[in-house]
């Protein structure tokens, strides 16, 4: 679905501010000597994640956004 301002105005300014945030933190892998070498940091909160990316939380968060939003 293309973001409209109709789209954006679904959202409350915090959970449009998340929205950005997460989608910016899903690319982000960061490591660190104390984790495995197949984990690293969330990019949302800094737990240790599987892979990389987002943790579960932060990704169950983000799609609750994009559901509210409109995108299914």
């Amino acid at each position: 679905m293309k973001r409209t301002k109709e789209w954006w105005a679904r959202l409350t300014r915090e959970e449009r501010s998340t929205l950005v945030f997460m989608e910016r933190a899903q690319h982000w892998f960061g490591s660190s000597p104390y984790y495995p070498d197949d984990c690293g940091e969330c990019g949302g909160c800094g737990c240790p994640s599987l892979g990389g990316g987002l943790c579960n939380l932060c990704s169950n968060q983000l799609q609750q956004i994009l559901k509210k939003a409109g995108d299914e």
